[in-house]
């Protein structure tokens, strides 16, 4: 099942569908044992639960994509994620964000 028709089901579910943030693999099992449907990734996140810094924009496409591939490794809640703005000021870096996701 897509990660797209997961989400669908969970806001079939649920209603209103409540979405917890996890910033780490760790967070999402939890979250998924006591019985949430989706899960979220913000960019602060991200930036403080990875890197140890505020989020002032230091992160990076590809520190995103670290965490989300821990978080989708071990959990199969759909996956709700944050990407700023793109990572780029051009549409070109907002569609290479996107295909990357």
């Amino acid at each position: 099942m897509s990660a797209g028709t997961k989400f669908r089901e969970a806001l079939k579910a649920e209603r209103p569908l409540q979405i917890i943030g996890t910033i780490c693999a760790n967070h999402a099992l939890m979250a998924k044992r006591v019985g949430y449907k989706a899960i979220y990734l913000s960019g602060g996140g991200v930036a403080a639960g990875s890197l140890g810094m505020p989020d002032l924009g230091i992160s990076g496409l590809e520190d995103v994509l670290i965490d989300i591939r821990r978080i989708t490794d071990v959990c199969d809640l759909p996956l709700l994620v944050d990407v700023d703005t793109g990572f780029g000021a051009s549409a070109f870096n907002v569609a290479r964000t996107t295909r990357s996701l």
